[in-house]
């Protein structure tokens, strides 16, 4: 009876031991733990009932082929824009078919990556398009990343060519420098290219649904990053099924805000030249900035933004803007908090809220839910149901399907399921493994992340089976980060956790130096500017503590349960400097209020200390109310401690702020309070 499915707990316990008896009555001689959790019924509807998501898309034609009907339909219309420089459809054609032939004349091939080293803007959208014009795949490269991160990735890969602009050419040839020779990929400079006598026409090469479209690295558990690769059919798959779950045309303005390290990235790049719209690449000045962010949105008619759930609060914060154009809000890259939902749904009712989820190595969103009010009530947002042609399964340790209601590991089969990892058959094997469910050759990939399943069928995330970590929209492997520590010649045991200070999660360390060496601050300090030269900055943990041993479990392997709470409001005690003078007394104040710290010294690190965008921007609020001075939110970046902010805002002139922004001010203040 499909009623069963709505009744209470009980009557479902009931339910499961009527089974129990029948298959007694029937003779069953086995053990407990043999017989099925679900019965028939309750089978059917997890695998079939909850997964009929087929739904027919042009897969079989590359994404070429689909982005050159569109030039031939409707050339002079803009394709993108960045600031005051625009493509249109022909422009970028253009500029995509020279780099084309350029990767073929440098003997690129079908299936490979092409590496691409640019900031985010029209020539890294030309790239990517120029990559699928040879066939090829691309491998993004956001030039932010340190070095030693960045050479390994480009050897990692086997990336035949790397493609830079202008601006990280430099760059791009120090990388390759210290890389071995038979290492090293042939270098091409985007505006060379663009300048040269190579041929301009379409060159004609398509990739096939089962050819690779990109690859992107993420934070590896092994100390190494992961490259993930996806394939053309997924990746157009990811596209145009948000054509009608959204109901986007080709009046829409898509932003693309996401580092290109991100696969949120992708479909912010591509989805818009497959249907006629309009792609619009925010800075990331503005895409950093909560307030900046939406009034970017308001003047330049974006419709749809992605977001990270940490930058949507900020926006709640600012002041309200009218969002005349705005139809989508999708928050992504972590759990999004009902009571935040609850909060914009209340400040732009007018405004789409879907909850999107959805792992790298499945081509992006596998899950949608439209969210409103009613979901809001509960302990989780629900991340919904499956997206077009992906199914999902939450499975128990053998694989076998839990029952509705119960917690089970994520999986994912589909169109969307990636190819693998680079170069890592053992990884791919244990993350990519035998669809028990599906068709002969079909495979499941395990998310690692625990959900569970409303009688509706509706999914709900609850966290984390492993030891990877999500802060403030970035996924972390702990174990990389715990790989780097170990390979420091003067740390004997090392460890890495997530501990809930005053201003949100933080990554903390834990420290043993080898017998006869000093866990001193200065031996930390070096500790951690090695560790900021191989990984980017939000990897590296804010607070740390030094101990004689860590607490390891009897198969000796460390317990993180019983690591210890580091006492963050001590770190910085000992090197404290009193303000100076007046002005460094009053930023010292505001800084020791919003980051909820007993003192601030005028040498403290406003990031060691726990800062970040979010109260940057209340910082920069309080600095501008109090001193009646416009500071700009980059200020906050540039001027790392209070005595360098003073020094800055000493230097201000003739900037002091009228009666009414104060006022404007003052009601942004009282909204960040309430917050």
């Amino acid at each position: 009876d499909q009623r069963y499915f709505d009744y209470p707990t009980v009557e479902r316990l009931l339910a499961e031991f009527k089974r129990l008896l029948l298959a007694l009555v029937e003779g069953f001689a086995g053990e407990v733990s043999e017989l099925p959790l679900l019965g028939a019924e309750e089978q059917r509807f997890l695998l079939e009932d909850c997964n009929s998501t087929g739904r027919a898309y042009p897969l079989e034609q590359s994404y070429v082929a689909q982005f050159e009907a569109q030039v031939a339909a409707h050339p002079q219309r803009v394709v993108a824009r960045c600031l005051e420089a625009a493509y249109d459809y022909a422009g970028l054609n253009l500029a995509a078919n020279r780099l084309g032939h350029a990767l073929i004349l440098a003997g690129v091939k079908v299936d490979q990556p092409v590496a691409l080293l640019a900031e985010r803007g029209l020539p890294l959208l030309g790239m990517i398009v120029g990559s699928f014009k040879a066939g090829a795949g691309y491998l993004p490269l956001d030039p932010g990343l340190p070095a030693a991160r960045l050479q390994s990735i480009i050897e990692l890969s086997s990336t035949p060519v790397l493609v830079c602009s202008a601006a990280c050419a430099e760059q791009g040839r120090q990388l390759l420098s210290a890389l071995p020779t038979q290492a090293r990929p042939q270098l091409l400079v985007w505006e060379e290219i663009q300048a040269s006598q190579v041929a301009s026409h379409n060159p004609g090469i398509h990739s096939g649904p089962d050819n690779l479209a990109y690859v992107i690295y993420t934070s590896g558990s092994t100390g190494l990053p992961k490259g993930v690769m996806v394939e053309q059919r997924g990746m157009l798959n990811n596209q145009l099924s948000k054509v009608p779950y959204l109901g986007l045309s080709e009046q829409d303005v898509i932003a693309q805000t996401a580092s290109q390290s991100f696969d949120i990235s992708v479909w912010q790049f591509l989805a818009a030249p497959l249907f006629g719209a309009t792609m619009q690449i925010v800075p990331n000045a503005i895409a950093h900035d909560p307030q900046g962010l939406l009034a970017h949105v308001q003047a330049s008619g974006i419709t749809v933004l992605e977001s990270v759930p940490s930058l949507i609060q900020g926006m709640l914060a600012s002041d309200h803007q009218a969002l005349d154009s705005l139809r989508w809000m999708l928050p992504t890259g972590e759990a999004m908090p009902p009571e935040l939902a609850a909060q914009w749904l209340q400040r732009y009712p007018q405004v789409g809220l879907v909850n999107a989820y959805g792992p790298a190595e499945c081509s992006d969103d596998v899950a949608f839910f439209r969210v409103d009010a009613a979901s809001t009530q509960g302990a989780y947002l629900p991340i919904g149901t499956p997206t077009d042609n992906n199914r999902l399964y939450l499975c128990g340790d053998d694989q076998a399907l839990v029952p509705l209601g119960a917690m089970g590991e994520l999986c994912v089969a589909g169109t969307g399921v990636g190819r693998g990892y680079v170069g890592d058959p053992v990884r791919t094997a244990l993350a990519f493994i035998p669809h028990p469910y599906g068709a002969p050759g079909e495979r499941l990939y395990r998310t690692g992340d625990l959900a569970r399943q409303r009688p509706d069928g509706v999914l709900e995330y609850v966290g984390r089976i492993d030891h990877q970590v999500k802060i403030r929209g970035y996924r972390i492997e702990l174990g990389e980060i715990e790989a780097r520590l170990h390979e420091q010649a003067q740390i004997r045991d090392a460890a890495v956790g997530v501990q809930e200070g005053a201003n949100g999660k933080h990554l903390v360390g834990y420290l043993v130096a080898h017998q006869g060496i000093a866990g001193d601050a200065e031996l930390l300090e070096r500790i951690k500017q090695r560790l900021r030269a191989e990984l980017p900055e939000y990897m590296v943990p804010l607070h740390w503590g030094w101990f004689d041993s860590l607490p390891h479990n009897a198969n000796g392997k460390l317990d993180r349960k019983a690591l210890p709470a580091i006492d963050i409001g001590g770190q910085h005690s000992q090197a404290y400097q009193a303000p100076r003078n007046e002005l460094e007394d009053v930023l010292a104040g505001i800084w020791a209020d919003v980051l909820k710290a007993e003192r601030v010294g005028v040498h403290d690190n406003f990031f060691e200390l726990g800062g970040h965008s979010l109260l940057a921007t209340q910082i920069a609020s309080r600095v501008q109310k109090q001193l009646q001075l416009n500071v700009p939110l980059r200020a906050m970046f540039e001027c790392s401690t209070v005595a360098e902010l003073a020094e800055y805002v000493q230097g201000l002139q003739g900037s002091a702020l009228d009666d009414d922004k104060v006022d404007r001010l003052s009601d942004l203040m009282a909204e960040l309070e309430g917050l």
